[in-house]
Parts: C-alpha cells; sequence; structure tokens
C-alpha cells in the first residue's frame, strides 16, 4: 500500500481542489480524502505539493521516429494501410519515451504517422512498465487515417493520392470495401464455403464499422469537414487529430460529436494549411460541451508541451480547470478510458503526479514524482 498524505488534491472529480490524501492499494485508487489512516502503508508526505491525475497524451508517435532513420510508423509503400498496427513499431526503451513519465505523462495513444491515408492502428500504453505488453491498456484502440498535404506526398511518385480528392476517395473507397466485406461475412455466417477471401485490409477496418474503436484522423482547416461527413456516412465514431483553425467549423464540429484533439500549439502563423494554431480557439467549443483534450504529436514536440499547452490556454482565457481536464479526463473521455484513467477516484488506476506547484497555472510547477500503477516511477532529485 502507499499512502500520499496532505497533497493539494486537483482530483478531476471534485469542483473545487483540497488538501487531502490518496490511499493506493494494488495498483488502484482505493481512497481519497481527508485524514485517511492505513498500518503498514509506505507514506509519502506531499505537504506543499499539488496531486493530480496523471497527463495523458491522446497523439503520440513517440518511441517510432528517430533521428537516424525514416522510422518505422509510416509504412509508406501504399497509401492504404489499415492492417499496419503501430504495436509493432513502438520502442519503450527508447530516449524519448523514457521522457514521458519524467513530464507527468503517464498514459498515451500511440499512433502511426501521418504519412498514409489510413495509417493502421494505435494502442493506449502507459509510460512504465516491464515490458510493453505490461504496460498496454487498450489495443486496438483507433484507426488512424490522415488528410491534408501529408498522404498528398504520393502524387510525386506518379500514385494517387495528389489532391485532397484523391485523399478523401481513397479513404471513402476503403471504408466501402469493407462495410461489403463485413456484409459478406454476416451473411455467410457459420458456413465457410460462403465467406470472402480473406482481406486484411477489409478485416482492420471491421471495428472502426462497427464503433469498437474511432477514426482518428488527422485534419488541417476544412479537412474536419471531410471527416465529419465520411464518418457520418459510414456510422462510424472519429476524433478530430490537430483541427487547427477549429474557430471556423465550431458549429459543424459541435454537431458531428467526436472529440476534438487540438494541436501541437507553436505551429508557425502565416498562410497555408499550417495555421490556426491558437489554442484559445478550443475555448468554444470547451463551453459549447464538446470534449477537447489537447496533444503534443511527440516526438515532434517534447513532452513538457503538453503541461505549456494547458497553461496557454488558460493564457488565452480557458478556466484553469477546465484545462486541466484536456490533459487529464477528457483525453481518458477520447480514448474510451475515463472508467479507468484521467481522474482521482477510488477503483480507478493510481497514476498520481506530484508537482512542485499548480501546472498549467504557476509557470514553476515542476514535476517532483510521478506514480503508474500504484509504483513510482519518477522522483526528482
Amino acid at each position: 500500500m502507499l499512502l500520499i498524505k496532505n497533497a493539494l488534491l486537483y482530483t478531476m472529480e471534485d469542483p473545487v481542489p483540497f488538501e487531502g490524501d490518496i490511499l493506493i492499494c494494488d495498483g488502484k485508487i482505493k481512497q481519497v480524502g481527508r485524514d485517511i489512516a492505513a498500518e503498514g502503508a509506505e507514506v509519502i508526505d506531499a505537504e506543499g505539493l499539488v496531486a493530480t491525475p496523471g497527463l495523458i497524451d491522446a497523439h503520440l508517435h513517440t518511441g517510432g521516429f528517430f533521428e537516424d532513420t525514416p522510422g518505422d510508423l509510416n509504412e509508406m509503400t501504399d497509401p492504404v494501410t489499415p492492417q499496419m498496427d503501430a504495436i509493432h513499431a513502438v520502442n519503450v526503451t527508447a530516449e524519448d519515451f523514457l521522457e514521458l513519465k519524467k513530464n507527468g505523462v503517464t498514459a498515451g495513444c500511440f499512433i502511426p504517422g501521418s504519412g498514409n491515408v489510413i495509417g493502421g492502428t494505435g494502442f493506449v500504453a502507459k509510460t512504465a512498465g516491464r515490458n510493453l505488453q505490461d504496460m498496454l491498456v487498450l489495443h486496438p484502440a483507433v484507426m488512424k487515417c490522415a488528410l491534408g498535404i501529408n498522404p498528398k506526398g504520393y502524387g510525386k511518385r506518379g500514385i494517387a493520392p495528389m489532391t485532397r480528392m484523391g485523399v478523401a476517395d481513397l479513404l471513402h473507397e476503403a471504408l466501402r470495401k469493407a462495410q461489403e466485406y463485413l456484409k459478406k461475412k454476416e451473411a455467410a455466417g457459420e458456413d465457410a464455403a460462403k465467406l470472402p477471401p480473406y482481406d486484411a485490409k477489409c478485416e482492420a477496418l471491421i471495428p472502426v464499422l462497427k464503433r469498437e474503436i474511432p477514426l482518428k484522423v488527422h485534419c488541417e482547416q476544412f479537412d474536419m469537414l471531410t471527416t465529419i461527413s465520411i464518418a457520418k456516412e459510414f456510422g462510424c465514431d472519429y476524433t478530430i487529430e490537430h483541427a487547427w483553425a477549429c474557430n471556423l467549423y465550431a458549429d459543424e464540429l459541435v454537431e458531428g460529436g467526436g472529440s476534438v484533439c487540438f494541436g501541437p500549439i507553436q505551429i508557425p502563423e502565416g498562410t497555408g494549411e499550417l495555421t490556426g494554431g491558437d489554442v484559445g480557439f478550443v475555448k468554444e467549443l470547451d463551453e459549447r460541451g464538446l470534449n477537447v483534450c489537447l496533444i503534443t504529436d511527440g516526438p515532434l514536440f517534447a513532452p513538457e508541451v503538453l503541461l505549456i499547452s494547458a497553461g496557454e490556454a488558460v493564457r488565452r482565457g480557458v478556466p484553469h480547470d477546465r484545462a486541466l481536464r484536456m490533459i487529464t479526463i477528457n483525453a481518458a473521455k477520447t480514448l474510451r478510458l475515463a472508467d479507468r484513467l484521467g481522474s482521482l477516484k477510488p477503483g480507478k488506476d493510481a497514476d498520481v503526479v506530484l508537482w512542485s506547484a499548480v501546472p498549467a497555472l504557476d509557470t514553476a510547477a515542476r514535476v517532483r514524482c510521478t506514480i503508474v500503477n500504484g509504483a513510482v516511477v519518477y522522483q526528482a532529485d
């Protein structure tokens, strides 16, 4: 057992923070409150520190991109590769992966890159553990797709897609084929002779069509409208990734209902696709009831940018408590894991971060201790 005493608790469950304790047993939060006693428990005296749930980054390529190689998360031999799986490409001993827990990130969604129209499945894992299988939380978790400029690069090889029209067509066609494939499988029932020939791409998309996992779509500007339209046609769930210039499409995003994973911040402003990165744009979406979380796109941006993003959101007018939710419980909701992650509540995974000051409010806030599944995995000097 582990007992954290006298911390200022931001639980994401209670309306206001309060000074209290957290009792952890067998990797789960057992009790949250004041004056908790537990005989035999290891005690962390957190007086003067702030406790939050572990941070969650809902969009990571960490452990799969490397400086000296093209990386292992973009299988760019075919623009449509739903059968690929990021679990075979993420190195949890990589330096950038090890930095996550030092910055208070206790879980993340690790996904293929955006080189393909459909890149493959992603998974959710903790940021500490014996090995990747031990760290897994949800697999498969999402189907990564990309609209916009990235997959248009195939046109340089004389291969579709070369335009946004081509990108949308390939995504639509892949889902249509998978839909027909699924209908044939269901019609065949137990009669193996009537089953359609095995198609790995279609098989990988069946969980999307059954709404077991969402499309996780890289969007820039009006690509968001294409995503909403295609998802509606096929009855798929979706999340909007990056969502730059989301302020221009607030009505459509709210009506569509898919989570928005905004970021990373710090993109250059000017003209073209990589504009509209003002994190203040999420304020309206949040106020109108849409689930919004913040992301880093790591390792393109370092893990500390998750906290910086929340701080910038506060600076742009987002209430502090709402900004903290965008890097904890909202991210858990995006990943369909709010029953396990994202808040300090009895029964949930014991992922806790102790801070030197209030994160996203005090610029001096630093991680003092990171706890994953009830175990201390990082402690500052």
